[in-house]
């Protein structure tokens, strides 16, 4: 059997994560569907049902400009990249909340001021939650799921 280059690998990864067959794979691609699954349980590919983590995993990609079988040098920096534009992210909300406690303090005296640290509180609470999740800052086990239901013939 021919050994795939790593753009084969990734193009089988693609079409199983979006539905294909192990044996389809295998007679496409030239190579065992024994193969073929191993590799999948070793790497964690997903199965074409719930593809919520595939197409994360792909936007992550696309965002930090990282293509399958590029140069380990042009990925460590696409990540590092990545990893600071997080980073800056994270940064201007701790600098909202040292805000948000600079003009209100621990508790505000008066009762329109302490209704203006709430709302605003509120606010970045929103603000950063879209953000976070925007993002991809929050554990990926909190997202929700996407599943491809599909019909087999007739009658399915």
């Amino acid at each position: 059997m021919p050994r795939l280059t790593a753009d084969q690998w990734a193009q089988i990864r693609a079409e199983r994560e979006a539905g294909a067959s192990f044996p389809e794979l295998a007679a496409r691609f030239g190579v065992s569907h024994q193969a073929i699954q191993k590799r999948a349980k070793t790497e964690g590919w997903g199965d074409g049902v719930d593809v919520a983590q595939t197409i994360r995993r792909k936007v992550a990609e696309k965002i930090a400009g990282v293509v399958a079988a590029c140069n380990p040098k042009k990925k460590a920096e696409a990540i590092d990249a990545a990893a600071d534009r997080a980073a800056a992210v994270v940064s201007r909300h701790q600098q909202d909340w040292e805000a948000h406690r600079a003009r209100f303090g621990a508790v505000p005296e008066h009762f329109e001021d302490g209704k203006l640290a709430k709302i605003t509180a509120e606010m970045l609470r929103i603000r950063h939650d879209g953000e976070r999740r925007a993002w991809g800052l929050d554990d990926a086990a909190q997202a929700p799921t996407i599943e491809i239901v599909r019909s087999y013939g007739a009658g399915a």
